[in-house]
């Protein structure tokens, strides 16, 4: 994912902006999900290991390894952890979600990060994540409207998720032919993606939008 941004700052510098966006906008809204989700697998096996060795452990990093292997039987393998109770079947439905992406089953992605995105039962931060990663699922497989009903909680004051859930929602403005909106929220997000603190590639992407609606 780094080449890619890299490849993005160096062509904005020679103002090709626009038609690089073009190119790879699709790539990047996969990418910046399946990184998400893949920290969650190994996240996952680190807090199992330390609170449930043995041989329930040893079935979590068989599913991890399997992901790589046959994405569509990990698929089933997490559901039945998830299914569990235990301290990683929240994480679990992150790993299945990132299996059904791997298996080339992207709306089955979505449908699980929905799934987390409404469950009272999850945490707060566990429900936000499974919403941003399922707007950018939802923009890359042209469901833009379910991304930015997705990100919808996320949009208030003092939300940790808050900057990707409005680039989100710009992207979806844009899908939707909104141009006049996106540009506003892109606008809006501008000096906050430039912050201290800002999620790590969107002051890129945000320049990236702006150069290419102000054409």
């Amino acid at each position: 994912m780094s080449d890619i941004f890299q490849e993005v700052e160096e062509d904005l510098r020679r103002d090709k902006a626009s038609a690089l966006w073009a190119k790879y906008q699709n790539l990047v809204y996969a990418l910046v999900a399946l990184v998400v989700l893949g920290t969650a697998g190994v996240t996952a096996w680190r807090i199992y290991h330390d609170r449930a060795r043995e041989q329930a452990g040893a079935e979590y990093l068989a599913a991890l390894q399997s992901s790589q292997q046959d994405p569509k039987a990990a698929v089933d393998i997490f559901a039945g952890i998830a299914g569990q109770k235990g301290p990683v079947s929240g994480l679990a439905r992150f790993d299945m979600a990132r299996a059904a992406v791997l298996a080339g089953d992207k709306p089955q992605a979505l449908d699980i990060l929905s799934a987390m995105a409404g469950d009272e039962k999850l945490d707060a931060p566990m429900r936000g994540a499974a919403a941003v990663m399922g707007g950018y699922l939802a923009l890359d497989i042209d469901r833009a409207a379910d991304g930015e009903e997705l990100v919808q909680p996320l949009l208030a004051e003092g939300n940790p998720y808050r900057l990707l859930a409005l680039e989100i929602t710009g992207l979806a403005a844009h899908a939707a032919g909104d141009n006049a909106r996106a540009r506003q929220i892109f606008d809006d997000l501008a000096p906050l993606a430039a912050a201290p603190g800002a999620p790590a590639g969107l002051d890129n992407r945000v320049t990236i939008m702006r150069d290419r609606l102000a054409q």
